[in-house]
């Protein structure tokens, strides 16, 4: 197997993925979390057709960059805790571990990387911090 660093295909597929989990689910998360009614259920749709198409990417496989963790998952990896904490402050369901058991899976080994597990933040100060951003941002729409 060649390295990925090496193989110009390898990398510009982890780019081509990077660029998706950006534009397709993470740009979506942030919406959810900043607006509200036919808006946020919209987004929410759009997050879960991303989490699905990523599950497809990832079937049969530990890590997006194969037995290790490669760009993708560094990329996606705030979801192994953030996501969680999001759906909690903005009141909404993402993540269904059953529609996509090898992400849950993925999140799961990627949680128990020594280096992660050691520079993860506290999840009980994620969950009040998303729900101060969502309330300030949904203030300032109210106002325009």
């Amino acid at each position: 197997m060649s390295n990925v660093q090496e193989d110009p295909y390898q990398r510009a597929m982890a780019r081509f993925w990077a660029k998706f989990v950006d534009d397709k689910f993470t740009e979506p998360i942030r919406q959810v979390l900043f607006v509200d009614g036919e808006n946020q259920e919209k987004e929410v749709k759009n997050a879960k057709d991303a989490l699905e198409t990523l599950e497809g990417e990832l079937k049969g496989k530990k890590f997006f960059g194969g037995e290790s963790v490669g760009f993708v998952d560094i990329v996606l990896g705030f979801i192994s805790i953030w996501l969680e904490a999001i759906e909690e402050a903005a009141c909404v369901k993402v993540f269904d571990s059953q529609k996509c058991p090898s992400l849950a899976k993925w999140m799961e080994d990627f949680l128990e990387i020594k280096e992660i597990k050691e520079n993860l933040p506290e999840r009980e100060n994620l969950v009040p911090y998303f729900h101060k951003m969502r309330q300030f941002k949904l203030a300032m729409a109210a106002k325009k």
